[in-house]
């Protein structure tokens, strides 16, 4: 009998294709019955017995910064099994490490790698949590499967590429990303290559309009991904920061010296992005920053490598321009990443699936009925409703968190979750779109106005509120 798991996470970060993926995966490809509750809609006050397991997902941690003492003292007392989900270790675990030892977590799926967990999860308590190897991201099923590409010849731009600038206390990881993108733009620019590479905030897509970006390009470029700064005592950022509005003008290199030099790479979590995974699926080449990216590609056999001083840049160009050769080595990307299914989000779930299954080998046995308005333990027995679930329902999938009750005959009701709800994707809308990019960049030049404006917007929204 199937488990029933109640997946949390944030509707907030779902805007970017990965993340949405990820939630999605869960529903799509456990074996168990997965009911998605968005913790942007609120505290959690509806009844858990029911459920046999929670997972909390990485875009819950990375949202709710903090938490409130109830929300501590609900989970210890839910007894099935607790799972947490990270990604960027060096910043939500970090954030997180008493909340996860308080809430009594029992699996921690981390992109760590092993070989640094004792320098990472050093506590004693920790030795009791089990720890589950995870990458960042897997091939959605909306990108797996045949599907028809542009052939290269027809493809507008031979090298494409999005990334923005990351704050320098995340180390020269991270900074790769910006400095790939910068010079290889001015390196086409100078040779006529055609190129669409953007290194801002306001050029990032999303949706629809990433795929289709990716497949009109003949090479994308990339790099490895994480950050290898752990800031244990959290002193470095607000170091840095404090640093850098005395010396607006200061380089990397500069700061870097000052402030990480003997700290960056001490633990390195250089592993590759979905981004990768991406553009293998969508048959697009890739030119990229010499690296391990978790040994899933290797060089000259599945992507072209370009080294970090830019030294062999005409190599690369030229082996862009030579689209046989090009063609050859995406098919085999292709067949050895993608038809191979070995990293598809189907065989990543169905690990998580065989650890609850091991974890928690009965279940508690409760049906759910009619979207989870209530439960039942068979099929003869009555329906137990939950309370506070009028305007808090888990849901069968992410993004759902406005799916009706089914209503009396006649009733008159003002639904205050719906009203948030609806005001909440407005403003996320607004938020991420060219136009609200611009606004907050006008406002972030005046510390006391975007002060002002980030609360009343957290006022508006609801997020003034913890968790």
């Amino acid at each position: 009998m199937g488990k029933n798991v109640l997946l949390a996470y944030s509707r907030v970060p779902s805007f970017t294709n990965t993340v949405r993926d990820y939630v999605e995966a869960f529903g799509a490809h456990s074996v168990h019955r997965v009911h998605y509750y968005d913790m942007d809609s609120g505290p959690i006050h509806f009844d858990l017995t029911p459920f046999d397991c929670i997972i909390f997902n990485f875009c819950f941690w990375g949202r709710c910064l903090a938490v409130s003492p109830e929300f501590r003292a609900r989970m210890r007392g839910f007894h099935g099994l607790k799972i947490a989900i990270f990604q960027d270790e060096y910043d939500y675990f970090l954030w997180h490490r008493q909340t996860v030892l308080d809430i009594g977590i029992d699996t921690i799926v981390t992109c760590v790698p092993e070989a640094y967990w004792p320098q990472v999860f050093p506590d004693e308590a920790f030795r009791k949590v089990e720890l589950i190897s995870a990458l960042t991201g897997y091939v959605p099923d909306t990108l797996s499967g045949e599907r028809p590409a542009r052939p290269l010849e027809e493809r507008p731009w031979h090298i494409g590429y999005r990334s923005r600038k990351v704050p320098y206390y995340y180390g020269r990881l991270t900074r790769e990303k910006f400095i790939i993108g910068e010079r290889m733009k001015a390196l086409c620019a100078e040779r006529g290559i055609p190129a669409n590479i953007e290194v801002s905030e306001e050029s990032r897509l999303y949706g629809d309009a990433w795929p289709e970006f990716i497949g009109s390009c003949r090479t994308v470029l990339g790099t490895e991904s994480g950050a290898n700064v752990f800031d244990f005592d959290g002193t470095l950022k607000p170091a840095i920061e404090a640093y850098l509005k005395r010396y607006p003008e200061a380089e990397f290199e500069t700061v870097h010296a000052r402030f990480l030099e003997g700290r960056d790479g001490v633990i390195r979590m250089n592993q590759v992005s979905p981004r990768i995974f991406e553009a293998i699926a969508l048959r697009t080449g890739l030119v990229l920053f010499e690296g391990e990216y978790s040994g899933v590609v290797r060089p000259w056999v599945h992507y072209i490598p370009l080294r970090k001083d830019f030294g062999n840049v005409e190599e690369v160009l030229a082996a862009v321009a030579d689209t046989g050769q090009l063609e050859t080595m995406i098919a085999r990307a292709y067949a050895d990443v993608i038809d191979s299914g070995a990293y598809s989000y189907r065989r990543y779930i169905s690990r998580l699936d065989a650890h609850i299954d091991a974890r928690v080998p009965r279940s508690a046995g409760y049906e759910p009925c009619y979207g989870l308005i209530g439960w039942r333990q068979s099929a003869g027995s009555s329906i137990a409703g939950n309370p506070g679930q009028d305007l808090q329902i888990p849901t069968l999938t992410p993004l759902r968190c406005e799916d009706s009750i089914p209503d009396p005959f006649l009733t008159l009701r003002v639904r205050g979750g719906a009203f948030h709800r609806g005001l909440m994707r407005r403003y996320e809308r607004l938020l991420y779109s060219s136009f609200g990019i611009r606004v907050r960049a006008v406002l972030g030049r005046n510390d006391v106005v975007y002060r002002v404006m980030r609360m009343f917007a957290r006022v508006l929204t609801g997020r003034w509120r913890h968790v």
